[in-house]
């Protein structure tokens, strides 16, 4: 006689997000099915050593994002055995629940606190890290910013409107930065969680926070790891931007791939505006928004618009439809180990 499955196993919260992001694949893959087609009809015109190079860039991100988790986890002295390998694959995750759900990095960082979690990490010191790792990408961003801005003045590279764009973007992730620095003290969380306790509807939000304000000792702000650990912090915040400039190298090598010569400034610039404008959660992995957004910045840039649209369909195939089916299976072998 056979044994029926554990109906609590079955839907455990970990199954049950599995299921939904198999069935958003599924729903991603039938509605943007032409999309795809088009994809792989352009792969086979790339020429072949430009189109390795640019899946190598795709893997320096991941690579570059588990060096950032290695190099923090030493920093607050958490001593799990994690090979280099497996900090790989957690950044494969954590890069694509942050593709998948536009949240300015949270959304993968939540993944990364549950795992952390399970290894009987103190929670102050989870909570510590996910604030620093976020903190060092948005400072990683905004040094992007002022390096594009500089140099696009230099060379009166762009429209003014452009300009504002970035100048909104930097605002925008200087807020955040402050608002991750400012829920990593235990006074503002406990505050906060009352605060969404009154209302059903934010309840969930609420215990998760005050499971953050009941860990054991103080939490660190990261602009105290920040000056307590100078070399901890521009080491993360250097591979941050080794991460933008890998995807960036990846852009480069699809244009390059067609024939079509583009200035490292041009990508750069046409990227970062993308990735301030797909900060707007309007659609999961920002789509359609992403990818008229980052056709208009190229073409505005000098780009041609058949050859930015095309170069746009390419890298989000690379950096968003392969690694989201990749990292569905990823994230379903991890729950099991």
């Amino acid at each position: 006689m056979t044994e029926e499955p554990d109906k609590k196993t079955l839907f455990s919260k970990g199954n049950l997000i599995f299921y939904g992001l198999a069935m958003l694949i599924s729903l991603f893959a039938v509605y943007y099915f032409g999309e795809i087609k088009t994809d792989i009809r352009l792969f086979r015109e790339i020429n072949p050593g430009w189109l390795l190079l640019a899946v190598l860039g795709q893997i320096g991100t991941y690579f570059f994002g588990a060096v950032v988790y290695q190099q923090l986890l030493t920093g607050f002295h958490i001593h799990i055995r994690q090979t280099v390998w497996k900090l790989f694959k957690i950044s494969f995750i954590t890069l694509f629940f942050n593709q998948t759900i536009p949240s300015a990095g949270i959304s993968g960082n939540t993944f990364l606190f549950q795992y952390l979690h399970k290894y009987k990490v103190a929670v102050n010191n989870i909570v510590a890290l996910v604030a620093v790792e976020l903190l060092s990408f948005y400072a990683a961003i905004e040094l992007v910013i002022i390096l594009t801005a500089a140099f696009s003045l230099l060379w009166s590279y762009m429209p003014r409107l452009l300009y504002l764009l970035l100048g909104i973007g930097f605002m925008v992730y200087f807020l955040l930065g402050m608002g991750i620095n400012l829920l990593a003290n235990k006074r503002v969380i406990s505050a906060l969680k009352k605060k969404l306790s009154s209302a059903k509807l934010f309840a969930k939000p609420g215990n998760m926070l005050q499971t953050f304000s009941a860990a054991n000792g103080p939490v660190v702000r990261p602009i105290a790891f920040f000056k307590e650990h100078p070399g901890a912090a521009y080491r993360a915040i250097g591979l941050q931007v080794l991460i933008f400039l890998s995807d960036t190298f990846t852009i480069l090598a699809l244009f390059r791939g067609f024939g079509t010569p583009v200035h490292m400034l041009t990508v750069s610039a046409g990227f970062l505006l993308t990735r301030i404008i797909s900060l707007l959660p309007v659609a999961p992995g920002g789509l359609i928004l992403y990818e008229s957004s980052m056709t208009y910045f190229f073409s505005r840039l000098g780009v041609p618009f058949n050859q930015a649209l095309v170069i746009t369909l390419l890298y989000r195939a690379l950096s968003f439809w392969l690694p989201m089916i990749i990292g569905f299976f990823v994230y379903k072998k991890m729950r099991r180990e």
